[in-house]
């Protein structure tokens, strides 16, 4: 391979996580993957730069395997809740239409997830080629097209939830997302204090989020870049916007697209106050996962959140407003307001076991 390595690979192996992931502390990991790479381009560090293009399929694969099932589960969803297949299907209809290609074409997430992971891989090779103006030619290539298709897919979930919404009511949105993430409230048990020590939990969920959040294109520029920081009980972490649900509250500057709230999309967001939604109107109706996943459900069941959000709100959101998500460094010390604006109390005692007495 042309170029030398003056420094470590920038990858590391994390034994609890069991795969290689961007070397540094949580601060470190506030760059967007794909910087770094051109970075080690511009500095004809060619090994470095071909190791980070490979990640950012590492970083992106969550999102696509998540999308790829939910859009199929929210069909099933609606089908077992009454919903007749013949009006699922214009609703998808109208949807698919939406999401079409810039030039008309129907929209293919497959196809699109395996260009761009072939571009990633013409970048690697041109890496090894050491052709650093191509290598960084396919490597945006490639973050533009994974962004296209992160983004189609993404809206479409989105509108199959409003989908739900429409069809059977906003009450139910609660409930659908508790099915759609039913597999992941299974591992999320590693997270119980009674299984694991909090430090490995906490590292966990910091490195999973910091990679899941990069995967899908936070920040400015839609690059990866997350507002990385820690306060004396938590580290915190800001996404501007965040690059799954926070985006759609906003104008696109690069594609000219509206906020997925206003036509033609309208897709809906809580008119009324729930717990599985923050107590808050405006949320969006695909943002509200968060909430179910990071701290209603280990509430219940461990005592504590693993993560704490505080989500933006429409129409306030279309001006700007950042997603943040928080970890306490130890879950006794998540304040009793966090329980009560999701209808739970703090309980005296945390871990599974308390939970079931």
């Amino acid at each position: 391979m042309t170029g030398t390595r003056e420094s470590a690979s920038p990858l590391v192996h994390h034994e609890a996580i069991g795969y290689e992931i961007r070397r540094g502390g949580y601060l470190d990991h506030a760059a967007s993957t794909y910087v770094l790479a051109d970075k080690a381009l511009a500095e004809g560090r060619f090994q470095d730069a071909a190791e980070l293009a490979r990640y950012t399929i590492r970083e992106a694969v969550e999102a696509h395997e998540l999308y790829r099932d939910w859009i199929v589960e929210i069909r099933a969803f609606l089908e077992a809740r009454g919903v007749a297949t013949q009006v699922i299907d214009a609703e998808e209809r109208r949807i698919r239409d939406l999401v079409k290609n810039a030039d008309g074409t129907e929209f293919d997430p497959e196809a699109g997830w395996a260009r761009y992971n072939a571009l990633i891989e013409a970048c690697a090779s041109s890496c090894v080629a050491g052709h650093a103006d191509q290598a960084s030619a396919e490597l945006e290539q490639a973050r533009q097209l994974w962004r296209d298709t992160h983004d189609r897919k993404c809206d479409w979930v989105y509108g199959l939830v409003d989908v739900a919404a429409k069809q059977i009511g906003e009450s139910c949105i609660g409930e659908l997302w508790d099915a759609l993430m039913a597999p992941m409230y299974a591992y999320y048990v590693r997270y119980d204090v009674d299984n694991n020590p909090w430090p490995r939990s906490f590292d966990l969920l910091m490195h999973y989020a910091l990679e899941g959040l990069r995967g899908h294109l936070s920040g400015p520029g839609r690059l990866g870049t997350i507002e990385v920081f820690e306060e004396e009980d938590r580290w915190g972490m800001r996404f501007d916007p965040c690059g799954s649900g926070g985006r759609t509250y906003r104008d696109d500057p690069d594609t000219g697209l509206p906020p997925r709230m206003e036509p033609p999309y309208g897709f809906g967001v809580t008119t009324s106050e729930h717990e599985w939604a923050w107590n808050k109107k405006g949320v969006c109706l695909y943002c509200v996962h968060c909430c179910a996943l990071n701290e209603r459900m280990p509430m219940r069941r461990f005592g504590y959140p693993t993560r704490v959000v505080d989500p933006p709100t429409w129409p306030d959101a279309k001006a700007g407003g950042k997603c943040t998500w928080y970890v306490y460094k130890d879950p006794k010390l998540v304040p009793q307001s966090i329980y009560e604006r999701v209808g739970m109390t703090k309980p005296a005692h945390i871990g599974g076991a308390a939970q079931k007495k």
